[in-house]
């Protein structure tokens, strides 16, 4: 019997290296396409995460102006005099802080 796989091999050579090429550009493709969508994700997070730090500064400073009316409305509670008469004559008994 004669050696023909040199042969075969001989012939499908042109075919496998047409072959592999094709693939690898269909994977470059792939892969150009997932870094463009990954770039379009990284984008859209910045955007986000921009917005989001807008959004807790503003409520640093909601939260910082809430703080203070608590401050002014419990010094004002505190101004006033004790209206109950307890045992203690109705004198004001000062929280512990």
């Amino acid at each position: 019997m004669p050696d023909t796989s040199g042969a075969l091999l001989h012939l499908m050579n042109p075919i496998l290296q047409w072959g592999f090429a094709g693939f690898s550009a269909v994977l470059i493709a792939i892969i150009v396409w997932l870094i463009r969508r990954l770039l379009d994700v990284l984008e859209r997070t910045n955007i986000i995460i921009t917005e989001n730090t807008v959004t807790i500064r503003a409520q640093g400073v909601l939260s910082q102006d809430q703080l203070k009316l608590l401050r002014s409305i419990n010094d004002k509670l505190l101004a006033r005099p004790c209206i109950v008469r307890g045992e203690d004559g109705g004198r004001r008994v000062e929280s512990e802080e």
